[in-house]
């Protein structure tokens, strides 16, 4: 029996979510628009794009 190792596709952002210097792409779940953050010191953010208040864990991180 061997151990597969689970890679999510996408991830969300969390309490441990950090920007850093040069800031971070966060996507809409619903409409799927990238923006720029550079700080995760917020609860909920309106997205530009469908203009819906979206909660800070339901955010999409990119993955490199």
């Amino acid at each position: 029996m061997t151990k597969t190792l689970f890679i999510p596709k996408q991830q969300t952002v969390n309490r441990y979510t950090r920007a850093g210097n040069n800031g971070k792409v966060i996507i809409c779940p619903l409409c799927n628009t990238e923006a720029t953050v550079y700080h995760f010191a917020w609860s909920a953010l309106s997205c530009q794009s469908c203009e819906q208040s979206i909660n800070k864990t339901d955010y999409l991180l990119e993955v490199n």
